[in-house]
């Protein structure tokens, strides 16, 4: 028998084990608890590296029930312990959450086999593989269990995130504009044709993948790269690889490839991408429907073309003064050019799909040589400056006979028809085009550390009722119990409810039914926080000092919301009672939080006498609360010493707060960045182009309705929290170990 002294150590050391166990364990586990914020974070921190080189957010991988996915890793994964699928689904007007565990087999490090359960359901589900931590692939699973005879396929091509035309603010409407038309025609998948980024940063693929994620949560996504992705390690990182095929339901075969101008004499196709393309189309040859997806158009041309791919005569390398429908990016190659062509013609490829012009233009492509008909479509920019209009494409392919057909057709649809002109009206309109004066649907999101507040407007006629059931996935507060704040405000016949919404660790899911007929508009709040006070207005610096008569006079303001956030929409500012341009330096676009706002305002006074003049700056917050300030300026002749303050506040009557939205106001277009050239020949700042809108006929203003909605997270299990787990098992552990150790000494 042991002594009790004997007892006592070996306690002891146990004790002191579990103590050191125990402490080890709560500095290196980072249960969901920890990560905890009162602010909803920017963005592009809710993007995550992709560890997989063939499968991505714009390149799910697509199986059957049962069936299973090779995965190829970019970086090694060690003890591999499992894997897991999850989507949260539209269940008639509720949300669903389905949760599989997949069974896996991992060849090395760098090749794991995953494999789905017959039990399954079809959707697009995250990926999420279990090893030392959890890696999650967005948006990467692509379940099929049937395809209706007719496929619906929506097209978005150059979207340039984080940039528009003329400003990112209108790329930003323009987003969220296709992504309502996308919900309201409903595709079976959507392709995205290239230029995604802007630049090819990281900070804007990150930014792609969660407006991915948000906006187009349950459509399936095929997408490839263009020339301002290049060089495509952020496109890699976060969006997926830049190659790929994928074969639908044994009736369709997509393939994705990456053409860029940097390929030297090459071309855009570079040789790697076209053994790609022809390897892949041997190895799939038994597909009877085939869709290439490339960005640069092998064409530029509007019409009909009977040739062949080794026609010298028709099909000329474009030159300076030289007719020809090849293209001038294909041009320099035309080895490449016709090497494609013929392998189109060889396997009876039926679209081939494009975009970079940022315009339509269709070809029926018919094949003296193999009797095939090849339709080459060219899609326009999404949210970039067009030449018509920006646009989301859309048709259906029929599966059974392989016919093309264009279920929406806007005015002046131009099809395959001949025209002189290479240009065409094929796609469906949205958001606005400041250049062309037009506007359809500009819907905007303002984002902020709170929450979002969403306009939507209808101004296109032919969208004459104009609905959809959204299914949208807000960045939110990571938290085990939240609150929503939920208004809505609509003028006309328009309305918006909130059908269901769940909370899944740090994300909102919203399932949302949109009724948008012409001309109306409606507003919808979502936020953490009640909304109580206006927001604060700041002058903070003067350049120069002390205003000089016939020199322009720069003011900077800061504008500042902790709850809802400040509506730069709604920014009126007087001086001397004439209505001029104020620039938002900050934030530059609508997805950046609004509750910090930055202004720059420049003042001309002309004279040689002391001039007194006043300015009136009027700003809401993104609840209706109005905040004001006046002040007078005094500008002195060159060389004068003033004999007062030159620029001093003056107190002015409060308003009084609304307690409506107000009614519709037309589109700003805010300049985003400080103009640096010198204004003294001109009596007013430089003015800024204001969208162009339609004016709104008389309508009703609902009054606006609050709830506060209490909404528990999901029993979706968080990364992490099985940390949690551990954690309390050891705590009970010790506590048993202390009683036991106390009796011991006690006897």
């Amino acid at each position: 028998m042991c002594s009790n002294k004997t007892l006592k150590r070996f306690f002891t050391v146990i004790l002191l084990a579990v103590i050191i166990s125990s402490a080890t364990t709560i500095f290196t586990l980072t249960p969901i608890a920890s990560t905890i914020s009162s602010k909803i974070p920017e963005i592009h921190t809710g993007a995550v590296e992709i560890i997989a080189e063939n499968i991505g957010p714009l390149a799910p991988g697509v199986v059957k029930p049962g069936e299973c996915l090779n995965l190829t890793l970019r970086v090694d994964i060690y003890n591999v312990r499992g894997a897991y699928a999850w989507m949260i689904s539209e269940e008639r007007d509720m949300l669903k959450l389905y949760n599989y565990t997949l069974s896996t087999r991992k060849y090395n490090s760098r090749l794991l086999e995953l494999c789905t359960p017959s039990s399954i359901v079809s959707g697009v589900y995250d990926l999420v593989v279990v090893a030392e931590q959890e890696y999650t692939l967005p948006r990467s699973l692509w379940i099929l269990t049937s395809i209706p005879k007719k496929l619906r396929i929506a097209v978005f091509s150059d979207l340039h995130i984080e940039t528009g035309s003329p400003t990112p603010r209108e790329g930003d409407i323009n987003r969220f504009s296709a992504t309502l038309i996308a919900h309201w025609i409903n595709p079976d998948f959507i392709i995205w044709g290239g230029d995604i980024t802007d630049t090819g940063s990281e900070y804007e693929a990150q930014i792609t993948q969660v407006y991915r994620y948000t906006y187009l949560y349950k459509y399936p996504v095929l997408s490839v790269a263009g020339n301002h992705d290049w060089p495509g390690s952020s496109y890699t990182k976060y969006l997926g690889p830049l190659r790929w095929t994928r074969v639908i339901n044994d009736k369709l075969l997509v393939i994705g490839i990456y053409t860029v101008p940097y390929a030297g004499v090459e071309g855009v196709a570079p040789p790697e991408d076209v053994a790609f393309l022809e390897q892949a189309l041997l190895n799939y040859s038994h597909i009877p429907y085939k869709i290439i997806v490339f960005h640069y158009p092998m064409f530029y041309y509007q019409g009909e073309l009977t040739t062949r791919y080794d026609d010298e005569v028709t099909l000329k390398p474009y030159a300076q003064g030289v007719v020809t429908p090849v293209s001038s990016y294909w041009s320099p190659n035309m080895t490449a050019f016709r090497h494609v062509l013929k392998l189109v013609e060889d396997y009876n490829v039926t679209v081939v799909i494009a975009g970079h012009i940022h315009r339509d233009q269709f070809v029926k492509y018919t094949s003296t040589r193999t009797n095939t008909t090849t339709y080459f479509m060219t899609f326009t920019s999404t949210a970039h400056g067009v030449a018509l209009y920006n646009g989301v494409g859309l048709f259906e392919l029929d599966l059974e006979s392989g016919e093309l057909s264009f279920p929406l057709q806007p005015p002046g649809f131009t099809g395959f028809t001949n025209r002189t002109t290479p240009i065409a009206s094929n796609s469906l309109p949205i958001g606005v085009n400041v250049g062309g004066g037009l506007t359809y649907t500009p819907i905007r999101v303002f984002y902020s550390a709170t929450g979002y507040k969403i306009i939507f407007e209808n101004k296109y006629s032919w969208y004459s009722d104009l609905s959809a059931r959204l299914l949208w996935v807000f960045p939110w507060i990571s938290s085990q119990n939240t609150q929503v704040i939920l208004t809505t405000n609509n003028t006309g016949n328009a309305s918006i409810s909130v059908l269901d919404k769940k909370l899944i660790i740090d994300k909102l899911f919203t399932l949302l039914e949109l009724k948008l007929p012409y001309t109306n508009r409606i507003e919808l709040s979502l936020y953490t926080i009640e909304d109580t006070t206006p927001p604060i207005i700041e002058l903070f610096r003067s350049i120069p000092d002390i205003p000089v008569l016939n020199k322009t006079l720069t003011l900077y303001f800061n504008a500042r919301d902790s709850e809802w956030g400040v509506n730069v929409e709604s920014l009126r500012v007087l001086f001397n009672g004439t209505s001029i341009a104020v620039q938002v330096l900050k934030p530059t676009s609508y997805i950046n939080h609004h509750n910090n706002v930055s202004l720059r305002i420049d003042l001309l006074a002309r004279g040689s006498n002391t001039t007194i003049t006043t300015l009136e700056i009027e700003i809401e917050d993104l609840n209706g609360k109005v905040s004001q300030k006046l002040y007078r300026i005094i500008f002195y002749p060159p060389g004068a010493t003033p004999t007062e303050p030159p620029l001093k506040e003056i107190e002015i009557e409060e308003k009084p707060t609304q307690t409506t939205t107000p009614s519709p106001t037309p589109t700003p277009t805010l300049t985003t960045t400080p103009t640096q050239t010198s204004t003294e020949t001109t009596p007013t700042p430089t003015t800024t182009p204001a969208t162009p809108t339609l004016t709104p006929p008389p309508s009703t203003t609902m009054p606006t309705q609050t709830t506060q909605i209490t909404t528990p997270t999901s029993s979706l299990t968080p990364p992490g929290v099985q940390g949690l787990y551990v954690l309390v098992v050891i705590v009970i552990l010790l506590v048993v170990l202390i009683v036991v150790y106390a009796l011991r000494v006690k006897k």
